[in-house]
């Protein structure tokens, strides 16, 4: 999923959501970080076998007035409605839990072993 739209030092660009397997069997969306838009056609295809992701629980965004309607079907998502995001990617049937894991490079970090979707 690409959250948009975001700007990281002046570039326009996504948010890169993407759902990620846990040992368990469970799923959670781990927010990737940051593309631009002149990059993100150029995204590599996930890769199969284990990961390990450094991140930040987070929970829904509140939708601010100006903010539209997300529009999943169309692949459009404006703000982090997880609950919603969660149920798109495949939801209790597939294990999908409604939890947002924003991924930090850096040391101050819970870490989750996943294997990636």
């Amino acid at each position: 999923m690409l959250l948009s739209p975001r700007v990281r030092e002046g570039v326009h660009g996504f948010h890169v959501i993407m759902p990620l397997i846990r040992e368990n069997g469970t799923t959670v969306l781990v927010d990737r970080g940051f593309v631009s838009r002149e990059f993100v056609k150029s995204l590599p295809k996930p890769e199969d076998g284990e990961v390990e992701v450094l991140g930040m629980l987070r929970t829904s965004q509140k939708r601010n007035a100006f903010t539209p309607d997300n529009k999943p079907v169309n692949g459009e998502w404006y703000w982090a409605d997880v609950d919603t995001m969660a149920e798109y990617a495949g939801g209790e049937k597939a294990s999908v839990q409604p939890v947002l894991v924003e991924e930090i490079f850096g040391e101050w970090s819970i870490c989750f072993k996943l294997l990636v979707f």
